[in-house]
């Protein structure tokens, strides 16, 4: 008989097999998650008629003779290339874009799928649709003290549960963190008028405005508020005269006053004018003036023993002379005109409008610009039983300002009170209390550098005060302490947007929806606005995806040369990343498909023409002998 026709046999069975698999693969072309195959062909036996003979003396070599005896299918592989992406909407849906399968159980084995059609089962849970196999990964853990969930991915796997009704607890508030500015240009503003005395000379005088220690009084969070006013009467930069003013809520001047001890000194020689005052030893701005009111002397003077003298040209023996002494510091006598030179006196307001103008011409003032110091921001805290509270953050801005031994440049103090009564205390890191204000400085480039605490007495801490504390136990629960994260808040000169955009309580809240990110996470959103992970999926590799086995319902299994799966996180150690709200398609070319299947078919039609041509060679062999 001849070879060539079980060459052709083997040939038909080939392409029968070919077509079977192109058969499969334009089947499942909108197969969820598969992955088409292909078919390999290899030789079969060959049968040599004659051996290949190395080169001899000046014979060359010649090759083997041999005549092949058909094909045999070599391999059928998986094609596990990525398939396109079909947008579903359906939260549950997922594809895996890069390398991984879904893992699923069956509760007694593992299986591997492309296919993330998955949804929720009567019990919450997370499961294939087509077969019930539930969908594999970790289960968030919840701390029993603090109530968060987090993930273990070192952990089994096993079922996701994502029942309603889940509940969030309670948590009670420990921090909070500010962010945005405080506005540096707050308070009376500072000014310079120019006076013009009887001789046409003109005077420019200075007026700012500093906080002091003495200047907190008994409430520095009160409605009023009061402030040293520095004068500056020859506009060298350096006080020459203080005094004080103090503003209410809408800067209107309440009271004021320019510190200064006033006595009438009758002189007893010509050129000088002596007297005693109570003023502790030092130098003093002093003013003389003489009884029609004109200014003969203003410059400084000593102090000394309680006396003091001061020398002037034109002092006459025998004359009344009106002395006035400023000292630094606050004293029981306070004047309200301030006369700088013959016929210039600056008068300062001590009620209605902060308008400071020149005493024989009103029309010559300036009015202080002033903006409230006070900045108060809210946040809602909570109890470990989940009751809210409204805890208001007040800051008064005390700019540069000295407190005991220490000087500031942009100082502000700060307090805490609640909506509903509360008294809350001031701790400092060690938990001291005793304070009625918090203090924060500011550097030049406006961030906070320092957080001390003020007692009643204003005397600073030397220990850092970032922390509240106030009693919840009417409602059932115990201290709240709320730490606060200052190191966000700025100090520029601009709109006050200091606010509190996080703190770390919450009320109990129940399970509303949940959602699937790219990594796998299960985020779930509750009733009281925020949200929670509840679990993530798993995916796994292998060395070799290629050699799974096929157990149907698109569903794969591990076999011998797959290699063992590696289990972890979508997104990490060679991982893909999810793909929520989408399903892979099939990766399945028809193009190709039907161009494989004309070959294949041309191929059948060609074996059986060499079978049908050596039945004819036969057939003529037969008839040799008619």
């Amino acid at each position: 008989m001849m070879r060539s026709l079980y060459s052709g046999i083997t040939g038909l069975k080939n392409f029968q097999v070919a077509m079977d698999v192109v058969g499969n693969n334009i089947s499942n072309v909108n197969t969820v998650g598969f992955k088409a195959s292909r078919v390999n062909f290899e030789t079969m036996l060959a049968q040599t008629i004659k051996a290949g003979r190395s080169p001899q003396e000046n014979v060359g070599g010649t090759n083997p003779m041999q005549i092949g005896l058909g094909s045999q299918v070599s391999s059928i592989d998986k094609i596990m290339t990525q398939g396109s992406f079909q947008n579903t909407g359906v939260k549950t849906d997922l594809a895996i874009q890069g390398d991984g399968f879904f893992i699923v159980s069956d509760g007694n084995s593992y299986y591997y799928t492309r296919a993330g059609a998955f949804t929720l089962d009567s019990n919450g849970n997370l499961i294939q649709t087509s077969t019930g196999y539930k969908v594999q990964g970790w289960t968030a853990v919840q701390d029993p003290d603090t109530g968060e969930r987090y993930i273990d991915t070192n952990k089994p796997i096993g079922d996701l549960v994502i029942s309603a009704g889940m509940t969030m607890p309670a948590k009670k508030t420990s921090n909070v963190r500010f962010e945005g500015n405080l506005n540096s240009k707050v308070g009376p503003g500072s000014f310079v008028i120019t006076l013009t005395d009887e001789n046409g000379i003109d005077h420019d005088v200075r007026v700012w405005f500093e906080k002091t220690q003495n200047d907190l009084g008994t409430d520095p969070f009160g409605s009023s508020q009061r402030y040293t006013m520095k004068i500056d009467i020859d506009n060298d930069g350096t006080a020459d005269v203080n005094g004080y003013m103090v503003f209410n809520e809408f800067g209107r001047v309440e009271e004021a006053g320019i510190y200064a001890e006033s006595q009438v000194v009758t002189a007893t020689t010509d050129g000088s004018v002596s007297g005693s005052t109570s003023l502790p030893d030092g130098s003093y701005q002093a003013i003389v003036m003489d009884s029609s009111g004109n200014v003969i002397y203003n410059d400084t003077t000593n102090v000394s023993g309680g006396s003091f003298t001061i020398n002037d040209s034109d002092i006459t023996a025998g004359n009344d002379y009106t002395v006035m002494l400023f000292p630094p510091t606050p004293t029981s006598s306070t004047i309200t005109s301030l006369p700088i030179a013959n016929g210039a006196e600056l008068v300062v307001p001590t009620s209605g409008e902060p308008r400071f103008y020149e005493s024989d011409n009103p029309t010559n003032f300036v009015q202080v610009d002033y903006s409230s110091p006070r900045y108060t921001t809210a946040v809602q805290v909570y109890d470990s039983l989940g009751n809210a509270y409204t805890v208001y953050y007040e800051f008064i801005r005390l700019g540069n300002t000295t407190i005991g031994s220490e000087s500031f440049k942009n100082a502000w103090i700060w307090r805490a009170y609640t909506d509903s009564g509360e008294p809350v205390s001031l701790i400092d890191e060690d938990s001291n209390g005793g304070y009625v204000a918090g203090l924060i400085d500011f550097d030049e480039s406006g961030r906070p550098v320092q957080y001390r605490g003020l007692d009643s007495s204003y005397n600073l801490s030397s220990k850092e005060m970032r922390t509240i504390q106030f009693d919840t136990g009417q409602k059932g629960d115990g201290k709240v302490t709320i730490t606060a994260d200052f190191s966000n808040i700025t100090q520029f000169s601009g709109d006050s947007t200091l606010n509190i955009p996080w703190q770390d309580g919450n009320p109990m809240g129940v399970l509303e929806s949940f959602a699937i990110n790219e990594q796998g996470e299960i985020i779930g959103t509750f009733s009281n606005g925020l949200t929670d992970v509840l679990g993530q999926i798993a995916l796994a590799v292998f060395n070799n995806p290629s050699g799974l086995s096929e157990v149907g319902n698109s569903l794969y299994a591990m076999s011998a040369n797959s290699g063992v799966p590696k289990i972890g996180a979508p997104g990490n150690g060679g991982r893909g990343v999810l793909i929520p709200g989408a399903l892979e398609m099939s990766n399945v070319d028809l193009a190709e498909e039907f161009t494989k299947m004309i070959v294949a078919q041309r191929g059948f039609q060609a074996n059986a023409r060499v079978i049908t041509t050596a039945d004819q060679i036969l057939n003529e062999l037969v008839n040799i002998k008619r």
